[in-house]
């Protein structure tokens, strides 16, 4: 679920549930989809959340793909990780482990703190389940809590047992204690048992409100080796005993982890979690000194984007490095601007046809009709058909318009989405020029046009990208502007779809009985009349009827994916790129049904619907994709 559809639709619905039946349901669904054949596919399909090469960071000894982990207790029964290593984090939390695991209490949501509050003890997965899980390949390194109590409970016997089942697969130890001062012999022993599998990392969890005391005997064990650093926990205990995080406790944070990294020698590593809601609260973090950041209460108040939004902010913050360019024609996006002249001027032409003789001579011979002889048949005929090619003239403008603002805003900066939504609609509206096996005219120059442009599209396909680079800050807060535009990205996400299911039903009726009954109205006549007054006519409606629909739906997959994978802060091109191209298909449509005077309400309500939904999309997106450029620190 994107921040779109959470925003939006989910999140209303899910925090009218108890927490934990809304996490367990949420959290059951994502591990469902993901251990289905396609889901993890599905999964980056809807987020498009893969981290860049050059966020990877090395600290302890190992190598992540980026400085954002995620929190324990966001999963803590391990529901739903297949489908979180594909949110772009950098390592996954598992525990606190015990041998029978421990489950929890009541969650308790403060919205309006955006704060999260659980039990204790801490609720944890069995061992188990834990061992279950580590045989499943995965490329995110998992980071293991233990629990270190020197009390009555014995959860303390049971971590050497732990250690030794686990052996190799763990990447980090966590270690929880409950006092510092008492714990020195245990800490010392579980390292060494921990390091004998392997070399590993061995932090100590301790509060971001930890005491000079609680500082002064853990530093010395991080500068004798026996550990490697330390898990700053941003949460607190109230006064019930519960404990809490969220927004509300995260102001003193990075001052935590100054204080943290002056006490620690260096080259220790520091992770914190600090109820971080938005990309501007992990920089903070990171500025203060940590090396990696984890998200908890964040995923549930602000959205799964959170992660892909702080990755972001990260690269963004990497400065540019020089780059050898290949010259343009060694490039995806030459080829696909190419691609997208050619559909607009292939457009123009097209209108300025269907504005003037709506048919050519070459119909003319293909039909054994002449011009004339076809408004004989009827007299309203050539304006249908004119409707049929302005209104097909229109759609293939709005997606030439869309090919030229990808290639040369998004596929030239090295966005790999908007290649990739360029590749996939004009597949698809390569594929429609083979309806004509269903409405039988093969139209010549149809034919030539599209081999032609296929050239383009293979020459696309083979070439590679440049650098990504994006000239725009990121957003970093969740401002009134974001909030708008996640209505704004679903709508257009809707308008996507819906042009995609319209266009299978157009092209489904120009390969089947071609007219609906207010086309029939509008020429005062039959089908079985225009069926029967010529052999090839019909077919050579069909064929106009069937290429709008084949249009219709690459333009809708043009719109869902660049609204899907596109919506960036300062993206005005886009903004500009969706509301240009829609505005152009859905006035020369409505244009062309005037001139002809094809007035039906019925059948005009689709593009005064469209025309009216483009705007509502666009003035809720606007603020947020025509933003300004301020930078990040």
């Amino acid at each position: 679920m994107p921040d779109w559809s959470y925003r939006t639709v989910f999140r209303p619905i899910l925090f009218r549930m108890p927490p934990a039946t809304a996490r367990d349901f949420t959290l059951g669904c994502m591990g469902t989809l993901a251990r289905m054949p396609w889901g993890p596919s599905v999964i980056d399909f809807m987020g498009h959340m893969r981290t860049d090469a050059r966020l990877a960071y090395s600290v302890g000894g190992v190598t992540f793909p980026t400085r954002v982990g995620l929190s324990s207790r966001v999963d803590p029964h391990l529901q739903a990780s297949g489908a979180f290593a594909k949110f772009g984090i950098a390592f996954w939390e598992i525990g606190p482990v015990t041998i029978n695991g421990k489950l929890g209490g009541p969650i308790r949501r403060h919205d309006g703190t955006e704060s999260l509050e659980f039990p204790v003890p801490d609720e944890g997965p069995r061992l188990a389940a834990v061992l279950e899980q580590l045989q499943r390949p995965s490329p995110i390194p998992p980071f293991v809590r233990l629990l270190v109590r020197a009390d009555s409970t014995g959860i303390h016997e049971e971590n050497p047992e732990i250690i030794a089942r686990l052996g190799t697969r763990p990447a980090a130890y966590i270690l929880q204690l409950a006092n510092p001062d008492q714990s020195v012999a245990e800490i010392d022993r579980l390292a060494q048992q921990a390091r004998s599998h392997g070399p590993r990392m061995i932090l100590v969890s301790v509060s971001a409100k930890a005491t000079e005391e609680a500082v002064n005997a853990v530093a010395p064990l991080a500068q004798t080796g026996v550990l490697d650093g330390v898990y700053i926990d941003g949460g607190s205990f109230n006064a019930e005993g519960a404990y809490c995080i969220g927004q509300s406790s995260a102001g003193e944070i990075p001052e935590a982890v100054r204080t943290w990294r002056a006490a620690l020698p260096h080259g220790a590593t520091i992770i914190t979690d600090g109820g971080i809601h938005d990309p501007q609260r992990a920089l903070e973090l990171i500025d203060a000194g940590s090396d990696l950041v984890t998200v908890s209460s964040g995923l549930v108040f602000t959205g799964p984007g959170l992660i892909k939004r702080i990755n972001e902010a990260l690269l963004y913050r990497i400065p540019a490095s020089p780059e050898n360019r290949p010259p343009p024609e060694d490039l995806s996006w030459f080829w696909t601007c190419l691609m997208g002249i050619g559909m607009f001027i292939g457009g123009a032409m097209a209108l300025i046809i269907a504005s003037t003789r709506v048919v050519m001579p070459y119909d003319e011979a293909m039909v054994g009709l002449s011009r004339d002889e076809i408004c004989a048949i009827n007299p309203q005929l050539i304006h249908f058909m004119s409707h049929d090619r302005a209104t097909l003239s229109g759609t293939m403008l709005a997606v030439g318009i869309l090919y030229l603002a990808l290639s040369l805003y998004g596929s030239r900066r090295g966005m790999h989405w908007a290649r990739r939504t360029m590749i996939v609609s004009a597949s698809t509206g390569f594929l429609s020029f083979f309806l004509f096996l269903g409405f039988g005219y093969f139209d010549p120059f149809h034919a030539f046009v599209t081999a032609v442009l296929f050239q383009l599209l293979i020459m696309a396909v083979h070439c590679g990208l440049p650098r990504y680079s994006n000239p725009v800050a990121p957003e970093l807060t969740n401002d009134r502007a974001w909030l708008l535009s996640q209505w704004g990205q679903l709508f257009f996400v809707i308008h996507g779809a819906v042009l995609i299911v319209a266009g299978c039903v157009i092209a489904t009726v120009g390969i089947s009985s071609v007219f609906v009954q207010e086309d029939l109205d509008f020429m005062r006549t039959t089908a079985d009349q225009l069926f029967g007054a010529h052999p090839r006519l019909v077919p050579l409606i069909a064929h106009d009827r069937a290429s709008f629909g084949g249009m219709l739906i690459a333009c809708g997959v043009s719109v869902l994916l660049a609204s899907l994978w596109g919506f960036r802060r300062g993206h005005a091109w886009l903004w500009w790129a969706l509301m240009t191209s829609g505005t152009m298909a859905y006035v020369t449509t409505i244009l062309i049904h005037w001139h002809v005077g094809y007035l039906s309400l019925e059948h005009l309500l689709p593009a005064y619907a469209g025309l009216g939904f483009l705007f509502l999309s666009g003035a809720l997106s606007r603020d947020h994709l025509c933003g300004g450029t301020s930078r990040v620190a």
